[in-house]
C-alpha cells in the first residue's frame, strides 16, 4: 500500500506515528472516544498525510475496525495516499444519489476503510456538510467501526469547518513548526472550544528542521492526552 510505503521509507516518521497511534487507541480505549477530528488551522499543515499514517498504522493491529471519512471537500486528496478514484463517496451521499453501503471503499489492510470525497466537491461544499444525512452517516459508522477518522478542512480559513467539531468526540490539531502562526493557532483553539470540542492534542510537523536542538531527529513529534481541552497560545 503507497501509503504504508510511504511513512516507513522514514523510520523517524514510522515511529512517531506509532507512538500516535498508540496514544489515540489507548484514549479511545480509555474514555470511550470513538470520533477523531483531524484538522488544522490553516492549509498546507501536513493533516490529511496524517490522517493516512495514523489510520493505515492503527489498521496494522490485527482485528481493529478503523474508518477513515475524507470531509475535505474543498480540496479532496486523501484518495491520492491509497492510489483509488474519489468516486463515488461522501458527496454523492449526501446528494442522495448513492446509498451508504456503496460509499465504502476497502483496502488491501483487513482492518481499514475508506470513504472518500465523492465526486462534484467544489458545487456548494457548504451545503453539503450542512445537510443533516452527515450526521446520519456518522452515526451509522460509529455502530460499525472501533475508531473513525475524520480528515476535515482547515479551521480558520473554512467558516464550514467549524460545524463539523459537534460530530467528533476529540480533535487533533496538526501544526508545521516554524510556518504556523501562534495567533492563527489560537484562533483554532477558540473555535474548537467555542462548539464544544475536546482537544486531544497537537500532532507537531517538521520539528526537526524548526528546532533541531529542542526536538531531535524525525517529522513529527505528537503530544495527545485525551485531557486537555486548551492549547496554550
Amino acid at each position: 500500500m503507497k501509503v504504508l510505503e510511504s511513512v516507513h521509507r522514514d523510520w523517524p516518521v514510522a515511529t512517531e506515528v506509532r507512538k500516535l497511534q498508540s496514544r489515540i487507541w489507548r484514549i479511545s480505549r480509555r474514555e470511550g472516544t470513538k470520533v477523531i477530528m483531524v484538522t488544522s488551522s490553516v492549509g498546507g499543515e501536513g493533516k490529511t498525510t496524517t490522517v493516512a499514517y495514523l489510520g493505515a498504522t492503527l489498521a496494522l493491529h490485527p482485528g481493529r475496525r478503523i474508518l477513515i471519512l475524507d470531509l475535505d471537500l474543498r480540496r479532496p486528496y486523501l484518495h491520492n495516499h491509497f492510489e483509488m478514484d474519489r468516486e463515488p463517496g461522501i458527496a454523492d451521499y449526501l446528494r442522495d444519489e448513492v446509498p451508504l453501503d456503496q460509499i465504502i471503499r476497502r483496502t488491501s489492510l483487513e482492518g481499514l476503510d475508506l470513504v472518500l470525497a465523492g465526486g462534484n466537491t467544489e458545487e456548494n461544499p457548504s451545503l453539503l456538510l450542512d445537510s443533516p444525512l452527515l450526521g446520519t452517516m456518522v452515526a451509522a459508522f460509529r455502530e460499525q467501526y472501533d475508531l473513525i477518522l475524520l480528515d476535515t478542512p482547515p479551521l480558520v480559513p473554512v467558516a464550514d469547518t467549524a460545524g463539523l467539531i459537534p460530530l467528533a468526540d476529540g480533535i487533533l490539531l496538526v501544526v508545521m513548526a516554524g510556518k504556523t502562526p501562534k495567533p492563527l493557532l489560537a484562533r483554532a483553539r477558540d473555535l474548537c472550544l467555542g462548539m464544544g470540542g475536546t482537544i486531544l492534542g497537537l500532532v507537531i510537523g517538521n520539528a526537526e528542521e524548526a528546532a533541531p536542538e529542542a526536538y531531535g531527529y524525525g517529522y513529527y513529534r505528537s503530544y495527545a492526552t485525551g485531557k486537555g481541552r486548551q492549547v496554550s497560545s
